[in-house]
This record gives C-alpha cells, sequence and structure tokens, in this order.
C-alpha cells in the first residue's frame, strides 16, 4: 500500500467508505484516495489479527463496486458524458449532450490510484483465508437423512485437552433479493463448553439427540480447527460457507 505525504490531509476515522464516497463532497482522486488508504490501513490491522470478516468481505465489495464502474465508463464512451451515478445498481448516468465530463475523468483517475490498493488487500485477504481453510477440518457426522435443510453444526477449537466446542442448530431457507433468490443459513448457539479429552463429536451428536427430541435424526456436521483463531470474525463464516456449499443442492 501506498504511504501518505506527510503534508497530506488523512481523514480521522478509517471507516469502511460507503457507496456514495465516490461523489460525496470534494471531488479530487488524489484525496479519496488518501480515504481508502486509511481505511484500508484498518483492513490491514485486522487481517494481521487473523479477522477475515467482514475486513475481507467488505474489500471484495468495493472492489466490485469500482469493477463495475470501470466497465461502464470502457463500454460507454459513445454514449455521452457522465453527469452522475445510480448507486443502488452502480451503473453510470450520462447525458445526451457533446460536452466533456469533469466527473468522467476524475472517475477514471480515481479507479487508476484505488485498484491497486484493493487488488493489493484483496489478495492478502484471499491468501489468509485459504491458509486457514487448509487447516480446518469439515466432514458429516454418522449416516445422514435425506433431507440436510436443518440439523446441528458443530464447531470445535483446540488440541487434546484443551478442546472447546459450540453447538449450532441450523436451518437453510431461501430467500429473494432484488428478482433472485439466494440460499441463507440461519444458526442458533445451543451449547457452549469445554470438551473432555475422550470426547468424539459423535458422542456430542448423540447428547444432541437425546436433549432435543424435535430432530430425531438431524443432519450433523463436524468444523474442527487445531489452531485458535477468532469464531465469529474467522472460524463461524467459515465453517458457515463450507456447510452452505455442502447443502445447497439438497
Amino acid at each position: 500500500m501506498s504511504k501518505l505525504n506527510s503534508d497530506s490531509k488523512v481523514p480521522a476515522k478509517a471507516l469502511k467508505p460507503h457507496r456514495s464516497w465516490l461523489t460525496e463532497g470534494v471531488l479530487d482522486a488524489e484525496y479519496k484516495e488518501y480515504v481508502l488508504l486509511a481505511w484500508l490501513q484498518k483492513v490491514k490491522q485486522d487481517l494481521n489479527s487473523t479477522k477475515l470478516y467482514p475486513a475481507l468481505a467488505d474489500v471484495i465489495e468495493k472492489h466490485r463496486e469500482l469493477n463495475a464502474i470501470k466497465k461502464g465508463l470502457d463500454q460507454g464512451k459513445e454514449s455521452g458524458p457522465v453527469i452522475g451515478l445510480d448507486f443502488a445498481r452502480m451503473q453510470l448516468l450520462r447525458s445526451s449532450s457533446n460536452t466533456s465530463s469533469s466527473l468522467e475523468e476524475y472517475l477514471k483517475e480515481l479507479i487508476q490510484r484505488a485498484m491497486p490498493h484493493l487488488d493489493s488487500a484483496m489478495q492478502e485477504g484471499k491468501s489468509l483465508y485459504d491458509q486457514i481453510d487448509a487447516n480446518i477440518e469439515f466432514c458429516p457426522i454418522g449416516v445422514q437423512p435425506l433431507h440436510v435443510s436443518e440439523g446441528y453444526l458443530l464447531v470445535t477449537q483446540g488440541m487434546h485437552t484443551q478442546r472447546k466446542l459450540l453447538a449450532y442448530r441450523y436451518n437453510k431457507s431461501k430467500i429473494t433479493r432484488g428478482g433472485d433468490a439466494f440460499l441463507e443459513l440461519n444458526l442458533e448457539c445451543i451449547e457452549t463448553r469445554n470438551l473432555s479429552r475422550l470426547e468424539t463429536a459423535d458422542d456430542i451428536k448423540w447428547s444432541l439427540i437425546r436433549r432435543y427430541r424435535q430432530l430425531p435424526q438431524p443432519a450433523t456436521y463436524h468444523v474442527h480447527a487445531e489452531h485458535m483463531v477468532p469464531l465469529k470474525a474467522t472460524l463461524l463464516p467459515i465453517a458457515r460457507r463450507k456447510l452452505l456449499q455442502e447443502i445447497a443442492q439438497c
């Protein structure tokens, strides 16, 4: 990431830039680069602390937004000057006149400055994700029922006598957003405790079956990380993604 000049006016708060940051305030590409860099410094601190989310998802979102604008600039060269942005759709608004557009030149310069920083942060985040993901075990426990849209997700961390358990009840549902259908996974934590040395995932599954009679034959999946990583910011999002991939076609 580029270093800021000592006389640059860097924003005091390194907050995630919302979509309107592109055209909000002064249209100065260099200053907006500093706004982005200030936020990316916070992202880098999170990644250095092995906190993947929301940092990585936010970087990917910003990268997609600027890519959408860049695509619009490249494809609409003969469509008239840019006069604004539709932030809901991340689309350029153009005029039918033939006048030049200072907004268009500003956006081109900003994208040229911003994309290398976002590329670097996204690559760093994805590398960390792959490194952690490669060391996380995921497997079904026992015989799975025909319907796996609900069941249990067992998340364990640690080695030998230092293992910790978080048991979740999950259910899969479909939601519609913008005319498109998406899968949603709801997780409810039902148990948190330390594990004994000899206790297995199968033991935990049968303990839950005896306690919660409404699921007599539940689909059950186990995620285990030997190394301790942040639960909410790293392990649980990865576990959720693995589970969604497993049950998506069911």
